[in-house]
């Protein structure tokens, strides 16, 4: 379970969300939702502790997170970025050396791997869906999924799969938690959180 109570969320002085309280629950789809450029992402940085709250708190399992303990609390996370290409080295296993994603690397537009793999074609929808459920799948013990425009890559046939992969993920009593402008992934969410409400 992972709760936000009274959270405020600012960078470089600019208040993106205010006072914004809501709990995701495990065993449930939680979607973070609003319009380009309205903070879904820096909020999903702010909830993996990569950002601190200005006020209020973010709390994992009951216990507080902040920019200190966030290191360990990572560590319970599955994260599917949006610029989910920067996680392709698993698709080139075992020709390329299994490298880790590390977060804050993702957020940084950086891995290790990606200076070690040729460039190529962008992947298509079909290779995004795989590296999706590749990435998901060996995250087995992790109770947390993060997914940031888990839809944005694929074509409208392929979302409902996506869909799908979260909502096992769910069944099998994880906390998920998304941000999307996608109408069908709002739609099948149990919480939706529309940042347009807590902003100033």
């Amino acid at each position: 379970m992972l709760e936000v109570k009274d959270a405020t969320i600012a960078v470089s002085g600019k208040v993106l969300v205010k006072n914004l309280s809501f709990i995701a629950d495990d065993g449930k789809i939680t979607c973070i939702t609003g319009p380009e450029g309205s903070g879904k992402t820096t909020f999903l940085r702010t909830l993996m502790g990569f950002l601190p709250v200005t006020d209020g708190f973010v709390s994992v399992d009951g216990e507080l997170l902040t920019v200190q303990s966030a290191p360990a609390f990572r560590k319970m996370m599955c994260y599917l970025p949006q610029n989910i290409h920067l996680l392709r080295n698993q698709l080139y296993q075992p020709l390329s050396p299994q490298v880790e994603a590390e977060e804050y690397g993702v957020w940084n537009s950086e891995l290790p791997s990606v200076a070690e793999i040729p460039e190529t074609e962008p992947l298509s929808p079909e290779e995004v869906l795989r590296l999706a459920s590749i990435t998901i799948a060996e995250a087995t013990n992790k109770p947390i999924l993060v997914a940031d425009e888990p839809a944005s890559h694929l074509s409208p046939e392929l979302t409902p799969k996506i869909l799908q992969l979260l909502q096992q993920q769910a069944a099998q009593g994880k906390c998920v938690l998304i941000a999307s402008r996608n109408p069908q992934l709002i739609t099948y969410a149990h919480h939706v959180i529309d940042l347009n409400q807590f902003q100033i």
